[in-house]
């Protein structure tokens, strides 16, 4: 594979400024349950090719899966250049760079899988949701092998491998005249999914749910358990988004070096922790990835930058090794690694005398990112009175900002799971409007 993207990257160089050759190579096996019975099983072996150039300082940029039409791809990425506007921000990264491996992204175990077995686990996993008396409506399993090359005109050759595992159900039971429903899942890169605990964790929630009852509208302190922290969290996040911050869409725009939040709170972005979901050798432009200190004691430190926009900044930048992509079939742009929440300030439920603990929350992304103003409702949420969680509630809506949520945030006790690119306990909000 290597000789073919030297191939590429030789006709392609002949023709352009600057070229850049990213290769992904994806195989899986997904199997989806409906209900109680496994509904669809496939095996998926993908091979995309995405060519992006400079000619001119315009950037064009094609893709394709087939490998005998790459000569016509290179002609459309340099086509599709002559439709852009002159932008000299755009560059390609140098190849003055040192790659250091990160451990526990590849499982072995997971090569040549066999796709009934998968069909198996998703069976076990209907099983035992049914063993708890609740019934499993839609989930599955699945197991991804992603492989990606990347090479550009400037010297930069880096390739990685890994893998990833995964299941998750949703379960419903009966509640007199309605039902309660509940989700769990897990994803990591090795085969240990425990199939057990994620059964546990969904039928245990939509059990406690049943026989709610009204709360009192009111202000009062509320937990966000880890889902329902990151769905909130997203509009604080945008915020460190150097692209946000160019378009005067981040409320922090002008805030570097000043208190954004709790002096007991501190944020990085690290691409570089063994096993986390978003760890990896390099970014999706051949950065090799690092840690960034966003946010240190509440002092607002750092944006997360590819080299675009780095380079579009008003001060003297350098990528943050924050490019992504989703896939062969897109350029990169900025976007987070791992999110790491840390905090000096840890409370017990038992140091909550009045207030609610919500696992999910529903309309996060209707969130003003400028204000930061939100009004969600609340899913599988219980009440907490004098430091007990006690019974279910029934629909219920909260309101608040979360930029002032963050200047008094604090973290509940107990285990941090990683929820996409966060890795967070569940937080204790102070203050909020509850809606009965």
């Amino acid at each position: 594979m290597n000789q073919l993207l030297d191939t590429i990257l030789d006709k392609v160089n002949k023709q352009v400024d600057h070229a850049e050759i990213y290769m992904e190579r994806n195989e899986s096996v997904d199997v989806d349950i409906l209900n109680d019975k496994v509904n669809h099983a496939k095996e998926e072996n993908v091979l995309g090719i995405g060519i992006r150039i400079i000619k001119n300082q315009r950037q064009g940029f094609a893709y394709t899966t087939n490998l005998n039409k790459i000569d016509e791809t290179i002609k459309q990425a340099i086509n599709n250049s002559k439709l852009n506007q002159i932008d000299e921000n755009i560059s390609i990264i140098d190849s003055n760079k040192k790659y250091t491996k990160i451990d526990g992204l590849y499982d072995k175990q997971l090569e040549n899988v066999d796709l009934q077995e998968f069909i198996d686990y998703s069976k076990t996993l209907i099983d035992l949701v049914k063993e708890k008396k609740c019934n499993p409506t839609a989930g599955g399993c699945g197991v991804g092998i992603n492989k990606v090359n990347l090479v550009n005109s400037n010297g930069v050759d880096v390739s990685e491998e890994s893998t990833s595992c995964g299941a998750s159900v949703s379960v419903n039971v009966a509640d007199n005249d309605v039902v309660s429903s509940a989700y769990y899942y897990d994803i990591r890169h090795d085969k240990n999914i425990d199939l057990e605990l994620i059964a546990e964790k969904s039928t245990k929630l939509a059990l406690d749910s049943r026989n709610a009852k009204p709360t009192t509208t009111r202000n009062a302190t509320v937990v966000l358990d880890h889902t329902a922290t990151v769905s909130l969290l997203n509009t604080f996040f945008s915020a460190l988004n150097s692209e946000n911050k160019q378009r005067n869409r981040s409320k922090f725009k002008d805030e570097l070096n000043k208190q954004v939040a709790s002096s007991n709170f501190t944020l990085t972005d690290d691409g570089t922790i063994p096993g986390a979901l978003c760890s990896s050798i390099a970014d999706d432009e051949g950065t090799p990835t690092e840690k960034t200190t966003l946010i240190e004691d509440g002092i607002l430190k750092n944006f997360i930058y590819d080299t675009y926009h780095a380079n579009k900044d008003e001060l003297d930048l350098s990528t943050t090794a924050n490019a992504v992509r989703a896939g062969y079939k897109s350029t990169p742009t900025v976007g987070f690694t791992n999110l790491k929440l840390d905090f000096n300030d840890k409370l017990a439920i038992s140091d909550i005398t009045d207030g609610i603990i919500v696992d999910s929350v529903m309309g996060a992304h209707t969130a003003n990112p400028i204000t930061g103003d939100f009004s969600v409702e609340a899913l599988n949420s219980f009440e907490i009175k004098k430091g007990s969680i006690e019974n279910s509630i029934k629909k219920v809506m909260i309101s608040g900002n979360i930029f002032d949520i963050m200047m008094d945030v604090k973290a509940l006790e107990g285990d941090i799971r990683q929820i996409g690119s966060c890795i967070t306990p569940k937080i204790v909000a102070d203050n909020l409007r509850i809606i009965g």
